[in-house]
């Protein structure tokens, strides 16, 4: 045997192997044909591979057959049960499909960074955000930061900088941003962020190199995302036969319905709280959490800035949105200690950021944790929470898209507006 033909043999497959790489990855033919039936399931994966990309995203939010609505969320977005908003929306054929796009741990800054792969499902149209005030800890909430990064993120987001030149929200999350161990190990994007957090434009090089590696990440997004198995969700959880759905929407009987499955579905203890959630979370260790959260504070926290931020692309995007803050398990909060007092007032504090600036549809359900089987646990709402929050999001989603006037201020990235202890008086005096 030749020595060309023994080289061949050795090298030959690895480059065959690029080539086809090569061939996937910067021909123009689409990995994102995606089925009806594929995106139904996405909507209802809480799969972080969705968050962290934008090929499923994007396809969603494209669809001509059905209207996908962003709901921005964490845990709670998981609670299944008759009433969730996916499953009332798929029973009712309402003009509307929520895409729920969040799960445990997923909180502002993630969402930032997920908007800026998600411009068809933003501009100039509806989406919902549900906020959990346990998010504003005094340092923000920051540990699952790794599981929904991705760098197709940020170059998407350094790409559609306004005019090339970073706004004061750009800056403030480029400097949080590049915090991130994830990021700070990466000297490329380290350079940049650090250019943008210093308010300097990025030069011709610079966006080169960004449209280089978008052309690579995105079409990695698209392959993945694709070999990614699918959920099972929609079909097991939203198409759910066995449901005892009336086939009229009827909020009485849909009321009843909630308070049934609330009432069967909580018998081993005395806070309301799902019996699986209680048994595996709270019994082994429920004498050491009494008590356990009369020091917790949600009045002053970086999150507050974070927040400003998804705000701001909102603004930047004209996107209509409804707001839903959530409540706590008053039993529960009752036992562990937990200050309603302070939960009001931030609260308060956050209905300040979002009126001021013009977001003023907010569903605030902040007061109702007491409700029987409002709950499906400790903070997440369940049965009767999620028809209390229908009466906001059927009507708001169902109805036409009317342009915002939405007044943005970058005060609230500032470190006074983040550790201001509320009062009314201050709160409503903050410019």
């Amino acid at each position: 045997m030749s020595d060309k033909k023994k080289l061949w043999q050795i090298f030959g497959p690895v480059l065959a192997a690029f080539v086809l790489l090569a061939l996937v990855f910067f021909l123009p033919f689409s990995l994102t044909n995606y089925s009806q039936k594929d995106l139904k399931e996405a909507s209802v994966s809480f799969s972080a591979k969705i968050v962290k990309g934008e090929a499923v995203k994007n396809a969603a939010f494209s669809d001509k057959k059905v209207n996908y609505v962003p709901f921005f969320g964490s845990s709670e977005l998981s609670r299944f049960d008759s009433l969730h908003p996916s499953v009332l929306a798929e029973k009712y054929n309402r003009n509307y499909r929520p895409f729920m796009l969040g799960k445990a741990g997923s909180e502002s800054m993630v969402h930032f960074l997920n908007m800026q792969e998600m411009p068809n499902g933003l501009k100039k149209k509806k989406a919902v955000f549900v906020i959990s005030p346990q998010w504003f800890t005094k340092t923000g909430t920051d540990a699952a930061f790794d599981i929904f990064y991705s760098p197709l993120q940020v170059v998407d987001w350094l790409l559609n900088l306004e005019g090339n030149t970073p706004s004061e929200t750009d800056q403030f999350m480029a400097k949080q941003v590049k915090k991130e161990s994830i990021v700070k190990n990466s000297s490329f994007y380290n350079r940049l962020l650090t250019k943008v957090a210093d308010g300097q434009s990025l030069s011709n090089t610079d966006r080169s190199a960004l449209k280089v590696k978008h052309q690579v990440l995105s079409r990695q997004d698209a392959l993945f995302s694709r070999l990614d198995s699918s959920s099972s969700n929609y079909k097991n959880q939203v198409q759910k036969d066995d449901r005892p759905l009336p086939k009229v929407y009827s909020k009485n009987a849909l009321d009843r319905i909630g308070y049934d499955e609330g009432e069967k579905g909580t018998t081993n203890n005395e806070f309301h709280i799902k019996n699986s959630f209680y048994r595996t979370r709270i019994m082994p260790e429920k004498g050491a959490l009494k008590g356990v959260q009369k020091s917790y504070d949600y009045t002053q926290s970086v999150e507050y800035a974070y927040f400003q931020s998804v705000l701001e692309t909102f603004a930047k995007n004209d996107t209509e949105v409804e707001f839903v803050i959530t409540p706590v398990n008053k039993r529960w909060t009752e036992y562990t200690g937990l200050d309603n007092d302070m939960y009001q007032q931030s609260v308060s504090k956050i209905k300040h950021q979002l009126r001021s600036q013009g977001f003023n549809n907010i569903a605030d359900l902040s007061r109702r944790g007491g409700e029987d089987f409002f709950m499906q646990d400790t903070i997440h709402i369940g049965w009767r929470g999620w028809l209390a929050l229908d009466q906001f999001l059927n009507p708001f989603l169902s109805g036409s898209y009317q342009a915002p006037n939405y007044q943005m201020n970058d005060r609230f990235l500032s470190t006074d507006w983040q550790n201001l202890k509320p009062s009314e008086q201050n709160v409503s005096d903050f410019q």
